[in-house]
């Protein structure tokens, strides 16, 4: 399983990062006089390098080897399943055949259903981490931003070139650090869990 961490919250941020203009209508009316104080943030950086984002990418590791691990012994029952089942044909009636290779089927339906619902579930609970520090992220730009008389903020991916001092990632990223040293990743919840496979219950012939 892939995860892209925290790819729709990423693209959500640097949406509102690019449009902050700090001082709301009042700065509208004053953008002909007033000067233009301008801030710079690496979004991407800050989920990378701070504590919260290593333990975000931590537990959504963790869990996705947790999955990995039961998908492969799942997958593995399958394929054992399916080596002993065709042993069997032409040694047992034609129909009880059929019926234990259906039964198959619906396993091999079920374990690809829960592989999905798994992934599912990952995803959601990485992005409910991610959008919580990316919230922190937009707060702490906020609070910085405020601090230096800034009324706009670029992500740094879309400036070219800038000064040193006009990128504030390193103090977001402290500041970060204090206020989230963690992350509270959700329990990913798949709740679509078939029964185990049981190759020798499955394909074990009838007795005559």
């Amino acid at each position: 399983m892939i995860i892209r961490f925290g790819m729709r919250a990423v693209i959500a941020a640097t949406a509102l990062v690019s449009t902050l203009a700090w001082g709301g209508p009042a700065l509208a009316q004053k953008q002909n006089t007033a000067p233009v104080v301008i801030i710079i943030v690496d979004v991407q950086a800050a989920q990378r390098e701070s504590l919260a984002g290593k333990a975000l990418i931590a537990q959504r590791d963790k869990y996705q080897q947790i999955f990995q691990a039961d998908f492969n012994s799942a997958r593995q029952q399958l394929q054992a399943a399916d080596q002993d089942l065709a042993k069997q044909k032409g040694t047992i009636p034609q129909d009880a055949y059929d019926q234990k290779a259906k039964a198959l089927e619906q396993q091999v339906i079920a374990f690809q259903r829960r592989t999905q619902v798994a992934v599912r579930a990952l995803e959601k609970s990485t992005e409910g981490a991610a959008a919580d520090m990316m919230n922190a992220i937009l707060n702490i730009t906020g609070e910085i931003a405020n601090e230096m008389g800034a009324n706009l903020v670029l992500p740094k991916q879309q400036v070219v070139l800038h000064e040193p001092r006009m990128d504030v990632t390193p103090t977001v990223i402290e500041r970060l650090n204090r206020k989230m040293p963690s992350v509270n990743f959700p329990v990913p919840v798949v709740d679509d869990t078939p029964t185990p496979v049981a190759p020798s219950a499955a394909t074990k012939p009838d007795k005559k």
